[in-house]
C-alpha cells in the first residue's frame, strides 16, 4: 500500500524508521482513539457500558490499523516533500531524528483525525466493537475516506498519492 501512495519515495531512512515504529505508534494510536471517543462523546467521563467498554479495551491485535498507518506513513512523506539528508549537529543520527519527527507527527495526525466522529466509531468498530459477523472492509474503507478528507488528498492508482484539484480551478 505505500508503495502506491508515494511512488518515487527514495529516502529508505525514513521508511525504516516508520517500518520499526509502526507496532508502538498502532498501540498510541488505539489510546488516542479511546481519548477521542471521550472526548465527543462522553467529555463528562460519566460510567456507562459502553464508555467502560472503551476504557477497559487492551489488545496487541492491531493488524486492522496496518492499512490506515501505511496511508498516514505515505502522507507524512508526502508532506515533507524533499528527501535530501539535512545536516545535524547534535550528534544524533537521521534514523534516529527521523523516529522522532515521524512520532510527533503520526501522534497528532492521530489527534487531529480523533476530533472526527465518523474517524472514532469505525476505529472502536475494528477495536473495541469488533465481531465476526461485521465486515471490517467496511469500517477501514469510512476510516480511510476520512482521511483522505481531512487532509484534501486522493490516491490515484498509477500516480500515487496527489492533492485535490480545486474546483474553481
Amino acid at each position: 500500500m505505500s508503495n502506491r501512495l508515494f511512488l518515487l519515495d527514495k529516502n529508505y531512512i525514513l521508511k525504516q524508521a516508520q517500518k520499526d515504529q509502526r507496532a508502538s505508534l498502532q498501540l498510541r494510536l488505539m489510546e488516542i482513539v479511546k481519548e477521542g471517543y471521550f472526548l465527543v462523546y462522553n467529555p463528562l467521563r460519566l460510567p456507562d457500558t459502553t464508555s467502560e467498554q472503551v476504557r477497559l479495551f487492551q489488545t496487541t491485535e492491531l493488524d486492522v490499523f496496518d492499512e490506515l498507518y501505511d496511508i498516514l506513513a505515505g502522507i507524512y512523506r508526502y508532506q515533507i516533500g524533499d528527501n535530501q539528508l539535512e545536516l545535524l549537529f547534535d550528534g544524533s543520527s537521521h534514523y534516529d531524528k527521523y523516529v522522532t519527527d515521524w512520532t510527533e507527527a503520526f501522534c497528532a495526525y492521530a489527534q487531529e483525525l480523533c476530533t472526527k466522529k465518523n474517524f472514532i466509531l469505525a476505529a472502536l468498530e475494528l477495536t473495541v466493537f469488533r465481531s465476526p459477523e461485521k465486515r471490517i472492509e467496511l469500517a477501514q474503507n469510512r476510516m480511510k475516506v476520512a482521511i483522505f478528507e481531512h487532509f484534501e488528498l486522493k490516491v490515484y492508482k498509477h500516480k500515487g498519492i496527489q492533492a485535490y484539484k480545486s474546483k474553481s480551478a
